[in-house]
């Protein structure tokens, strides 16, 4: 049988891990920690806009603002880094009074949390009722997957399908979705994903040939990187397609 997907940095020693995530979730912020820790993502309808604070050579802050493929930064400041906090809390409670939605990107995250807790126990009912997936939600990467300014959340998983034979399936969380996008990736009858990563609005999965014959990769079989993109699409709200 096919071995689990393999992510660096989330498996030790054959156990999974969600390494610092919840520590991550629930740091609280200050006027002291702005500079490093400020961010919000708002939205009004489909347009979606991104406002930190951060810290670049030369400042002792910066507000950066998102627009889309936009990039711009309203205030700065060389050495006082609390100016920036107050600054980037004028221009979030100004979209809020145009009717923007904004929320601060660590209870972003926790949104996509509870998406993939809610999948994962959707997966466990499937093993309960005969269907065997491998679903580990410390292997789930995390980046601008969509190019919309938020942070998605992405998985590969395998399910067993029968005696020898296996799937892989994308499973992409977007906090602005209830239920994730999937779309199958890999099989016995054709690849095996081995590892995963988002990268510059894409997601690149290293793959190998899989011979179902032999139930192994392929002899010498050279491995492949292929990318997954994320669009909008036209019935739903977005949809993946591989590059």
């Amino acid at each position: 049988m096919l071995g689990e997907t393999q992510v660096s940095s989330t498996r030790v020693a054959g156990k999974y891990y969600l390494p610092g995530l919840l520590a991550l979730f629930c740091f609280a912020i200050s006027p002291s920690s702005f500079a490093q820790d400020l961010a919000f993502v708002c939205e009004n309808n489909d347009l979606s806009r991104s406002i930190e604070v951060v810290a670049e050579p030369g400042f002792a802050c910066r507000v950066k603002y998102t627009k889309g493929s936009s990039v711009t930064y309203p205030w700065s400041a060389r050495n006082e880094a609390g100016y920036c906090g107050s600054r980037a809390l004028f221009l979030v409670d100004k979209l809020k009074s145009w009717g923007w939605q904004c929320d601060s990107a660590e209870d972003v995250r926790s949104i996509l949390v509870a998406h993939i807790d809610r999948y994962h126990r959707h997966i466990r009912i499937l093993n309960n009722v005969g269907k065997t997936c491998h679903f580990y939600p410390g292997e789930v990467e995390y980046g601008n997957l969509c190019g919309d300014g938020r942070q998605e959340g992405v998985i590969v998983y395998t399910c067993e399908t029968g005696t020898d034979d296996w799937d892989q399936h994308l499973a992409v969380f977007l906090e602005i979705e209830s239920e994730p996008l999937i779309m199958e990736v890999g099989s016995s009858r054709s690849r095996q994903v081995t590892s995963y990563h988002v990268d510059n609005r894409r997601l690149v999965m290293e793959t190998q040939p899989y011979d179902a014959a032999d139930n192994t990769a392929g002899s010498g079989a050279s491995h492949k990187d292929v990318t997954i993109q994320c669009r909008s699409g036209g019935g739903s709200k977005w949809e993946l397609f591989e590059n």
